[in-house]
């Protein structure tokens, strides 16, 4: 991976932002990713920021096909110079789209054609596009208030975050968390991951598995961590949480795409007087995943079975639990 972050997208476009005589766009290269280029845009007189990936030859886009609207535009480019003899695809910020929001979409973008083009599972454009539409039914959907579920989930995500702030990762602690951007684990620490599950439930821990990547990746070390919250008058709030986490990567002056990835978790300041009941952390345990950890694996699933989600009860796998400060060491922090 190449360590795209939102901060270094946004140097490149404030590096664009000025016109020069007439033209309609300046671009600036970013990088090469297989058969794949990137630049970065920015497309007047709007100076409306952009993503361009070019593909060699001309290869057959249907416009009319693209994805449109909620904050962004996709389209063909043609005529420029930079692109002669290679088909040019701009994801283009919409005037009302959020820049963090587009930066962090862009990021999410780049990181996944990594993945594609060093697996060469997939074509490039397809999945592109694929990823744009995604994005694209994310920003059409509804906010509605967090369901208690999702609010226990959440919390759980930020106190794995807090922890890893609270370790030599600091502020970086953030661009591990890919949850928020439909990663297999919610956090990606160097070579490894961490999966978050939690639960208020007394009884089992049943622990909701969404995939099969979920548990079986190539990151090592993974480990599967699980808290179980319980209410308590004297305890903490998902608010609480939340803004404690503002006021510190505030302080280290990330504070903008940390509330970028809440508002994609779905996590709005207008509903957080609904998720002021408090909490405190009663059990926290972690499995790692190799071995003999049950779960679904693609080795051992007939080739048929292209996806599949499943309950896992965490308190009858009988491999050994490690504790919370032995897996932080495991990815070599203090």
């Amino acid at each position: 991976m190449s360590g795209w972050t939102e901060d270094g997208l946004a140097c490149a476009w404030r590096a664009l932002m000025w016109q020069e005589a007439e033209e309609d766009w300046r671009f600036v290269h970013l990088t090469t990713i297989g058969p794949v280029s990137v630049e970065a845009g920015c497309h007047f007189p709007v100076r409306r920021e952009a993503l361009i990936v070019s593909f060699l030859g001309a290869c057959p886009v249907n416009s009319a096909r693209l994805p449109q609207g909620q904050g962004f535009d996709v389209s063909c480019i043609e005529g420029q110079t930079v692109f002669v003899g290679r088909t040019a695809i701009a994801l283009v910020r919409r005037p009302e789209g959020l820049p963090d929001i587009f930066a962090i979409m862009v990021v999410d973008i780049l990181r996944t054609l990594e993945v594609v083009t060093s697996t060469m599972k997939r074509g490039v454009m397809e999945t592109f596009l694929e990823r744009v539409r995604e994005w694209q039914a994310f920003m059409t959907r509804t906010h509605a208030p967090l369901s208690s579920d999702a609010q226990i989930g959440l919390l759980g995500e930020l106190w794995m975050l807090r922890l890893l702030m609270d370790t030599s990762l600091g502020s970086d602690a953030l661009n591990c968390w890919l949850g928020p951007l439909r990663a297999a684990q919610d956090f990606h620490i160097r070579e490894g991951a961490i999966e978050v599950k939690s639960t208020i439930q007394a009884g089992s821990f049943l622990a909701r598995i969404n995939s099969i990547e979920q548990l079986d990746c190539d990151r090592t070390p993974t480990f599967l961590c699980a808290f179980r919250f319980e209410e308590n008058i004297d305890g903490f709030s998902l608010a609480d949480l939340v803004a404690q986490l503002r006021m510190r990567f505030g302080q280290a002056g990330v504070r903008r795409g940390f509330e970028a990835l809440l508002m994609i978790m779905g996590y709005l300041d207008e509903h957080a007087w609904l998720y002021e009941r408090t909490l405190t952390l009663k059990e926290a345990k972690a499995f790692r995943v190799k071995g003999e950890m049950p779960r679904l694996t693609r080795a051992v699933l007939p080739v048929a079975i292209r996806s599949a989600a499943y309950v896992l009860d965490l308190d009858a796998v009988e491999e050994p639990q490690i504790r919370l400060p032995e897996v932080i060491t495991e990815f070599g922090l203090d």
